[in-house]
């Protein structure tokens, strides 16, 4: 096996690994941890941080140093002011941050443009059809939400693994 195969298969494996955990989490409880992104960010920086050490940056999907700090700084300063007027939950501007770290100010951008369709399309089928809505909330079946709200995390880690597809086409 190539040093790069196993380079992007150890990077598929991480963003696979926590966003199959975020969707759960976000399906199920409506909350993603702090703790569950405070390790997603550090197993990103680590992987960058080995492949910089031993093969450099840019390598395969592995987003060099500058586009990773730009999609993480411009994840916070463009979605913090929206989770201030209480329009987005703030592990969502956090999960974007990790992913603007994990993926680049392109790529990452790109997952949350499909995310927040996928969101909207959420919303408004639920919108469009009370009787799921009365029945399940925005939520998984069997599970109840209070309020009325869009995972907008889980389809932010789809759309990760999406992401993650289309590269290896």
């Amino acid at each position: 096996m190539l040093m790069s195969d196993f380079i992007n298969l150890s990077f598929v494996f991480l963003l696979f690994f926590f966003s199959i955990q975020i969707i759960y989490h976000d399906l199920r409880f409506r909350k993603i941890p702090n703790s569950l992104l405070v390790f997603y960010g550090l197993a990103v920086l680590l992987h960058k941080l080995a492949v910089s050490v031993f093969y450099g940056l840019p390598w395969g999907w592995v987003a060099g140093w500058i586009d990773s700090l730009i999609g993480f700084v411009a994840a916070l300063l463009v979605f913090y002011p929206i989770w201030l007027l209480r329009l987005m939950g703030a592990a969502d501007v956090k999960l974007m941050a990790v992913l603007g770290l994990a993926l680049g100010w392109k790529e990452a951008g790109m997952v949350v443009l499909f995310a927040t369709v996928l969101a909207g399309l959420h919303a408004l089928v639920l919108v469009l059809m009370p009787s799921l809505e009365r029945k399940y909330g925005f939520a998984l079946p069997g599970t109840r939400v209070k309020a009325r709200s869009v995972p907008l995390g889980a389809w932010l880690s789809l759309a990760t693994m999406g992401w993650v597809w289309i590269q290896n086409q």
